[in-house]
């Protein structure tokens, strides 16, 4: 059973050289660009019901897999991996919305805060987003509904910087059956 990403976001991706099957094992191989088109992070991701994630070797998660608005945006979305991203854009899609009308940004994978939630840093994709994307003021939290993805949201939400409105919004089970 796969995801159901629409084909328009597959479509797109490939067509920005943002994914691409690899030749020898068939996985998912997600792109990071820097601010200039630089490829500079990798990751790759099982397919055909093969369960496999890794990153490619010299990856920088400072530039993981995203979607930048179609048009400058204050709003950022952020999802723990590629395919939460292009879920929330097969759903945004299907509601008839233009599922690039905001930011979307994966951590690729869970972040990790320390056991003193104060002393622990935003991730590094994180904040290399922002800085590259200066006009955003308002996070949107699409972390798992586990207990890391929890309390990673309850330590973003605590330590961002007061420029930034953080909200805190889990994937949505009702929506998601609603839209299939």
């Amino acid at each position: 059973m796969g995801r159901g990403i629409h084909r328009e976001i597959i479509d797109y991706c490939i067509r920005t050289k943002q994914l691409y099957e690899n030749r020898d094992y068939h996985n998912a191989v997600f792109i990071g660009f820097d601010r200039h088109g630089v490829p500079k992070y990798a990751t790759l991701r099982g397919t055909f019901g093969k369960r496999f994630m890794g990153e490619v070797n010299g990856s920088d998660k400072h530039f993981s897999f995203s979607i930048p608005a179609r048009n400058e945006c204050r709003k950022l979305h952020l999802f723990e991996s590629a395919i939460d991203l292009l879920s929330h854009g097969t759903l945004e899609l299907l509601s008839g919305k233009d599922w690039r009308q905001e930011n979307c940004l994966s951590l690729a994978g869970i972040y990790m805060p320390k056991k003193i939630i104060e002393e622990s840093t935003p991730p590094a994709a994180l904040m290399q987003y922002l800085k590259d994307f200066p006009q955003i003021k308002e996070i949107a939290l699409h972390l798992d509904n586990d207990t890391a993805g929890r309390l990673a949201a309850k330590t973003l939400q605590a330590i961002l910087p007061t420029p930034y409105t953080v909200s805190d919004a889990p994937p949505n089970v009702e929506r998601i059956i609603m839209t299939i």
